[in-house]
C-alpha cells in the first residue's frame, strides 16, 4: 500500500481503536464516555472504520487450554518445487481444524504454521506427521511459555506518533 492509499485516522478515531481493543464489548455509551465524544459521533466512526476494513472483526480472545487444548505450535516448512505437492499441502492446511493460521513467509521457512492440539502426540499424529510427505521439512517449536501476548494497543501508541 502506498502512502497516498494509506488509510489516515485522527485522535478520535485511534481513541476509538483504543478502547475497542480494551473492550470490545463496550457500548456506544461507554465507548463515548471514553474517549470523549458523544455516542453517535463514536457509532458513525466505528461504522467508517467498519467500512474502510480498518476494523476487521469484534472478536474474544479464549483460553484454549481450560478446554484441554494445551499444546500449541509453530511450525515451519518448506515445499518440493512440485506443483501438486503444493496443491496437496494448501488443501491440508486449508480443511486440518488444528491448524488456526498459516502464512507464506521469506526467511528460513516458505510458510509458517500455528497448530494446537491437545498435546505433543496428538499434535504429531493428526498434524506433523501428515505434513510430512507434503514438505521438503518440518522445524516444530512447542510453545512453552507465553512472554508477550498480543499487543495491539502498543501499536495505537506508534500510530500516534
Amino acid at each position: 500500500m502506498s502512502d497516498r492509499d494509506k488509510i489516515r485516522l485522527d485522535d478520535l478515531d485511534l481513541r476509538i481503536l483504543d478502547a475497542l481493543l480494551t473492550d470490545a464489548r463496550a457500548t456506544f455509551k461507554e465507548l463515548a464516555k471514553n474517549v470523549d465524544s458523544n455516542q453517535k459521533m463514536v457509532a458513525r466512526r466505528i461504522e467508517k472504520l467498519v467500512k474502510l476494513g480498518v476494523i476487521k472483526s469484534f472478536t474474544i480472545e479464549v483460553d484454549w487450554a481450560k478446554l484441554g487444548l494445551n499444546c500449541i505450535a509453530y511450525m515451519g516448512t518448506r515445499t518440493a518445487p512440485d506443483v501438486s505437492t503444493i496443491q496437496r499441502l494448501y488443501r491440508f492446511i486449508e480443511k486440518e481444524p488444528r491448524i488456526i493460521r498459516a502464512d507464506a513467509t521469506v526467511g528460513v521457512n516458505e510458510y509458517l504454521l500455528l497448530a494446537i492440539d491437545r498435546n505433543v502426540e496428538t499434535l504429531r499424529e493428526n498434524v506433523a506427521t501428515p505434513l510430512e510427505p507434503l514438505t521438503s521439512g518440518i522445524s516444530t517449536s512447542i510453545i512453552t511459555k507465553n512472554l508477550k501476548p498480543l499487543d495491539y494497543k502498543s501499536i495505537i501508541k506508534l500510530l500516534k506518533e
